[in-house]
């Protein structure tokens, strides 16, 4: 199936006008093959090592943000179990002072030993 597309200097498509042709032909030899393999091979290796690149970088980012929510959650936890302490501390102080209170009552005679 061949064709020839004509190019003639200005629109003229007339008989007798000398026309320049292009054939519509592709022929591949041994030669041109190999290149032709050799590049489609060659893009379809840099494709996948840009992929697996690009997913490593991606999964390195995402394992780096779960270690900062990790350490993050741990600091939260510390500063509750921290915040409960500090908060017992004075009902602890109260709860004492008043059974101290209560066991020690003030008498108004004071013996001393001699």
């Amino acid at each position: 199936m061949k064709r020839a597309i004509p190019l003639t200097v200005g629109n003229q498509h007339a008989d007798g006008v000398q026309k320049h042709t292009i054939e519509r032909t592709v022929q591949l030899g041994p030669v041109s093959l190999r290149i032709l393999t050799i590049a489609s091979v060659a893009s379809l290796a840099l494709f996948y090592v840009a992929q697996t690149t690009q997913s490593a970088t991606k999964a390195y980012a995402v394992q780096a943000l779960d270690q900062t929510r990790q350490e993050l959650q741990e600091d939260v936890e510390r500063l509750e179990l921290e915040a409960e302490r500090l908060q017992s501390l004075p009902a602890i102080q109260d709860g004492l002072g008043e059974s101290l209170e209560k066991d020690f009552e003030p008498t108004g005679d004071l013996k001393t030993v001699d």
